[in-house]
């Protein structure tokens, strides 16, 4: 097939698709074409840059990304904010509940900043508590951190708004924000819950810091099983950290999902289980965007 490089190189290639992508008529591409310049002319003039599916600097790693059952389930497109090359660097998810215990902060920040010093790409939401503890780690250390957000990256967008600084810090510190929304999107329930598949499936592993047996952040634990990357649970030893509601999902994930437990004297251990995991991972056969048969 010839490259496309214009409206009509695509109007021309349109003509030649079977299927049921035949009930998409030109006009409809062109009001889409319409639409797309919009949306990347709103972007250059936010400073925000955007990569596709069949780009060069697209993750190979997002290309495996599925979701909670194991679908394939890749962005097809990303906007991104900050150091690109941050894509480059092995990730390591980092998240939790939005209420932490005080231990649950600080060892959100011990263990992604252990790993930030090795080289490793702290990848989180930029939400309140677990995943702003994991974000600020890294950047204690002067490494690299990846939000993965559920809103334009404009900054009247970033959501939450307590957090805007924390956006803005990382991206002055050579780390990315990277979104499947246009500028100006607001963040929503359903976005939430469809960005944590991205977590888990830009990172090589996915840490969980503290969370309930029904929290949020067993959508990015339920992805990170399925694609069968390895999964830590931070262990905690003391009453009060073991009784509270937002450790109980770190206990089950240990006793039923096969999760690892992570202290701070197992470090070491960890990080050779996140390197050598490549070869446990599925790989996921991602089928053409223009196959004829769909």
């Amino acid at each position: 097939m010839s490259p496309i490089s214009n409206l009509e190189d695509l109007l021309n290639f349109w003509s030649t698709v079977n299927g049921r992508l035949q009930s998409i008529t030109p006009d409809d591409i062109k009001d889409a074409n319409v639409v797309a310049k919009k949306i990347i002319s709103q972007a250059e003039k936010e400073g925000v840059g955007i990569i596709a599916y069949y780009d060069r600097e697209y993750p190979d790693i997002l290309r495996q990304c599925t979701d909670e059952k194991g679908n394939p389930d890749p962005p097809l497109v990303l906007f991104f904010r900050g150091n690109i090359k941050a894509l480059e660097m092995p990730g390591v998810a980092v998240i939790g509940t939005r209420e932490p215990t005080p231990n649950g902060v600080s060892a959100g920040e011990y263990f992604a900043g252990e790993l930030a010093k090795l080289g490793f790409n702290i990848v989180s939401g930029l939400a309140k508590g677990c995943d702003t503890s994991g974000h600020n780690g890294a950047l204690k250390v002067n490494g690299v951190t990846t939000a993965f957000l559920a809103n334009g990256l404009d900054w009247k967008s970033i959501y939450p708004k307590e957090n805007l600084e924390l956006a803005k810090r990382i991206v002055v510190n050579n780390g990315l924000l990277l979104s499947e929304y246009p500028i100006g999107q607001s963040c929503g329930r359903y976005g939430l819950v469809a960005r944590d598949r991205l977590q888990a499936g830009m990172a090589k592993a996915t840490i969980v810091v503290q969370t309930g047996k029904d929290g949020g952040s067993m959508h990015a634990v339920n992805a990170t099983i399925a694609s069968k990357k390895p999964l830590f649970a931070v262990e905690y030893k003391n009453e009060e950290d073991l009784s509270h509601e937002k450790v109980q999902g770190n206990i089950m994930l240990i006793r039923n999902k096969d999760a690892v437990p992570l202290s701070s004297k197992g470090i070491v251990s960890a990080v050779a289980i996140i390197r050598g995991a490549n070869s446990k991972q599925v790989k996921v056969e991602q089928p053409s965007l223009f196959d004829p048969s769909i």
